[in-house]
């Protein structure tokens, strides 16, 4: 009788299902969505391919960006597993509005709002399988997505060449302040019996780009608060403009006293990489003083999820 009763009692875990066959459905989920997505935007990540690796493309980082992501997103598993997943059917409006979003821009060929259709269709997509506290979780990891989207050529060149002459005419006025004697026409910078050509890898746009990029990832895991953060990230762009002119104000510099070919030769490849030591310091000494200006009210729960918490979910 003994021996029955145990047999009985044992048989049900033979009849639990195994961790593999419980996820299978989800797996197919999955791989169907990738699917669907892979074959909507198939055409716009070409394009988008096409911007990272054309030349002198502003976007040399965009490999970068969804590696970043992830990894974003994988520092947040615990948070995101501990949450609770509750299906939104705001999801659908979302997946719905993105939807219409792409399709409308690949019909008028405007292939910059279907790439950027991506980002909300990824938010409904998580709105609607995981619900909003899920979202919430990794509300960082799809929105920094968007900086890998090229901006059209038209929108380009026009900022680049109004951000190239005003760092050149900032670089300029810094050498006259330095008793250099310079002038500048246009993009040219005339001292003595030579000049420099400032052009377009010199601009400044793929600096700021790129830093911009950094900034958001910078405001995302600082220790303070929330407007700190936010504050953090609108000095992007005035770091990456003031890294720029002291790149252009050190060619002047170095082409005055020891040639323009000097100056438009190693020195102004080795000024590509120093733009970003000086920006690299300049927000980190930004964020330190921010830091002690505005220390997060919980230290428990700052960085927009990219703080104390997730350095405590990795280790």
């Amino acid at each position: 009788m003994s021996s029955r009763i145990h047999a009985e009692s044992i048989a049900p875990s033979h009849r639990q299902e195994s961790p593999a066959a419980r996820h299978a459905p989800f797996a197919i989920f999955a791989a169907v969505v990738v699917t669907l997505l892979a074959t909507m935007y198939w055409n716009a990540a070409r394009h988008m391919y096409g911007g990272w690796t054309a030349t002198d493309s502003y976007y040399t980082h965009g490999f970068l960006i969804p590696l970043i992501s992830l990894f974003f997103a994988w520092r947040s598993r615990a948070k995101f597993a501990a949450a609770k997943q509750e299906p939104s059917p705001w999801g659908l409006v979302v997946l719905a509005g993105a939807a219409f979003m792409h399709l409308a821009a690949t019909f008028l060929g405007f292939m910059v709002f279907s790439q950027l259709s991506l980002v909300p269709m990824l938010f409904g997509l998580s709105l609607a399988v995981f619900g909003v506290q899920r979202t919430k979780v990794i509300w960082f990891p799809l929105a920094f997505l968007v900086f890998m989207i090229p901006l059209p050529g038209s929108v380009t060149q026009s900022f680049a060449l109004h951000l190239k002459l005003m760092a050149t005419d900032a670089a300029v006025l810094m050498a006259n302040w330095m008793t250099l004697p310079m002038v500048q026409e246009g993009s040219f910078i005339y001292f003595r019996d030579e000049h420099l050509l400032v052009g377009e890898v010199c601009g400044g746009l793929r600096s700021l780009i790129a830093l911009l990029a950094f900034g958001a990832v910078a405001a995302y895991i600082s220790q303070t608060r929330r407007w700190a953060q936010g504050f953090l990230l609108f000095m992007s762009a005035p770091i990456a403009i003031v890294s720029n002119v002291f790149r252009i104000f050190l060619l002047c510099v170095v082409g005055y006293f020891y040639g323009a070919e000097t100056a438009a030769g190693t020195f102004h490849d080795v000024s590509g990489v120093l733009i970003f030591v000086v920006a690299f310091i300049l927000f980190f000494t930004l964020e330190t003083q921010l830091r002690k200006w505005a220390p997060p009210k919980d230290t428990g729960n700052t960085g927009g999820s990219g703080g104390q918490d997730e350095r405590k979910d990795t280790a």
